[in-house]
């Protein structure tokens, strides 16, 4: 079973401008936390696998980023979310809804997803090479995914890794490319070394 790690194609923009102090504050409308606990909870809802479907207005309103509009990418990464045209939905919906929750945004009119995932897959540990300095742990060297584990989940992060990526199956990537769906790249380097250094 191949897992891809996925990642923007190059000079891609953000497609929203939306960050955790902007998202916090349209969560606390509809949530009995304030704002500032809410930044702290997003910034680490990825590794604690937090889901958000219940905080979520809905839709939280947004606007486009830089040059984001007329780049007009189908999907892509923004942060620890995916970022989905509804045509992507409709197309993934059922690995989507498996892996983790759809959050309804409006980016200037026209209506979208966030992929919040929350399905981590097991990795195969005797294939994982820590990495480390000064005799303190210090991220990966190499990254294995348990193929038993991971044959029927089509988005996943890893602990290992502390969830800083999402990684997605062959049956996403062939879904995606079968319709032409542009904005993503799928690596087999499960890890990007350049991050970590």
């Amino acid at each position: 079973m191949t897992a891809y790690r996925l990642s923007n194609l190059i000079n891609t923009y953000d497609v929203v401008d939306l960050n955790v102090v902007t998202l916090a504050e349209a969560l606390s409308k509809n949530s009995q936390y304030e704002k500032s606990k809410l930044i702290k909870m997003l910034r680490n809802h990825t590794y604690d696998n937090l889901p958000l479907k219940k905080i979520w207005p809905e839709e939280v309103p947004c606007n486009y980023f830089g040059g984001a509009r007329k780049q007009d990418y189908d999907i892509t990464l923004l942060s620890d979310y995916l970022v989905l045209k509804m045509e992507v939905v409709d197309v993934l919906k059922d690995e989507l809804t498996q892996s983790g929750e759809l959050l309804p945004i409006n980016v200037e009119g026209t209506k979208m997803m966030l992929f919040n995932c929350l399905t981590f897959g097991k990795e195969e540990d005797e294939l994982c090479i820590r990495r480390y300095e000064d005799g303190i742990q210090y991220g990966l060297e190499t990254l294995s995914f348990d193929a038993e584990d991971i044959k029927n989940k089509a988005f996943f992060k890893s602990k290992l890794d502390n969830a800083q990526f999402l990684y997605c199956s062959e049956t996403v990537k062939t879904l995606l490319e079968e319709h032409n769906f542009k904005g993503l790249t799928f690596d087999t380097n499960l890890l990007c070394l350049d991050f970590l250094v």
